[in-house]
């Protein structure tokens, strides 16, 4: 199956462009898959049925959608959720029929039934993660109900130990030619990692420039942000006092060229100051946009108060009532991505804001 991965132009998904690229596939699951931005162009333009006329016949007659012919057609998907994106005649043909569970027995489980996440359950979940962070993505359901339960810290007892949303530790490179970078972080290897990795970082150009090994030593233990921000500022004004040659980027910096080099550090000093994303982003819009670009957002602001709301959180009720807050589309975008992205997906805007209301949309 083909896949059109590049962004198109504003207003490229013309109909006859979308009758071109719909020739690629043969159902209108393959073709949702290979190209998301023909089909939904087509599907907003109300182009779709023309369009997908040349795929797989699109209703069945009467009758057709048997257990036999529903169980056949289920084999074509790995999950519930494309069986039923990608045949939805056979999908509720067994939903109606009570055959669904039979029918899908073999397929992948994304959602677990209600009561699924025992203690049990929880605790050998969490033997295939490292660290508490690698377990609440890996496996958001058990980590959830370890949260809600109260068992996350018996589970999670033998996981290595990294921050968490409040918690910093505090580490330093030192080079043999006296000089060293301080930083702090909320897991340890991945910082070490990003600094040993990422060209923009002040221990890597240095390394490249010396050619010398840096010796990593983590100087703290876990504690509270805002302690560990002050600890961090100890320690560097140690090792400026011990003769050091500092390799962190200081406020002041950049005055030669003018502008002000937003590394992770730096940006990350700088969220300090503000309680939340929006103060964040009026305040220090130059440490926001760095920290956004470079996929830094999430980490620097996780001391904040605004979370975000965990998979799932946005149902249609959710997002309906959300909605509201908002007279259009874009003020709803703007406002809030997050329950804007699932109603755009899933189809909901139209009926949110109408287009047949002027202004609206």
């Amino acid at each position: 199956m083909m896949k059109d991965s590049k962004i198109k132009p504003r207003g490229y998904w013309t109909k006859e462009n979308c009758q071109k690229e719909s020739l690629k596939y043969n159902s209108r699951f393959e073709y949702v898959k290979g190209s998301k931005g023909a089909y939904e162009s087509s599907r907003r333009n109300g182009w779709l049925d023309d369009i997908c006329s040349h795929m797989i016949e699109i209703l069945k007659p009467r009758g057709y959608w048997t257990k036999e012919n529903c169980q056949k057609e289920s084999l074509k998907y790995k999950t519930r959720l494309e069986f039923q994106k990608g045949s939805r005649g056979a999908y509720l043909s067994s939903l109606r029929n009570g055959w669904l569970d039979d029918i899908c027995n073999d397929m992948e489980e994304v959602v677990k039934p209600s009561g699924y996440w025992t203690k049990e359950k929880c605790k050998e979940e969490s033997l295939k993660y490292k660290t508490r962070l690698e377990f609440q993505k890996g496996s958001g359901g058990a980590y959830q109900s370890c949260c809600k339960n109260g068992w996350l810290d018996e589970i999670c007892n033998d996981m290595e130990v990294v921050g968490n949303l409040k918690m910093r530790c505090i580490y330093v490179f030192e080079f043999e030619d006296k000089s060293a970078y301080v930083g702090l972080t909320y897991d340890i290897k991945m910082r070490y990692n990003a600094h040993m990795n990422n060209i923009n970082s002040s221990v890597y150009k240095h390394i490249q420039k010396t050619n010398l090994t840096p010796k990593f030593i983590q100087l703290t233990d876990y504690m509270d942000v805002e302690l560990a921000s002050k600890e961090e500022t100890m320690w560097e004004n140690n090792y400026i006092s011990n003769g050091w040659n500092m390799l962190n980027i200081k406020k002041t910096g950049g005055l030669g060229g003018g502008n002000l080099k937003w590394d992770y550090d730096f940006c990350q000093k700088e969220s300090l100051k503000y309680k939340t994303r929006n103060e964040f982003k009026k305040g220090s819009s130059g440490a926001y946009q760095s920290s956004w670009k470079n996929g830094w957002l999430d980490d620097i602001c996780s001391h904040m108060g605004d979370k975000r709301k965990p998979i799932g959180y946005w149902t249609k009720e959710k997002c309906k009532e959300e909605s509201l807050k908002y007279k259009t589309r874009n003020e709803f975008n703007k406002g809030s991505r997050g329950a804007y992205n699932p109603s755009w997906k899933n189809g909901w805007l139209d009926e949110f804001f109408p287009k047949t209301k002027k202004g609206v949309g």
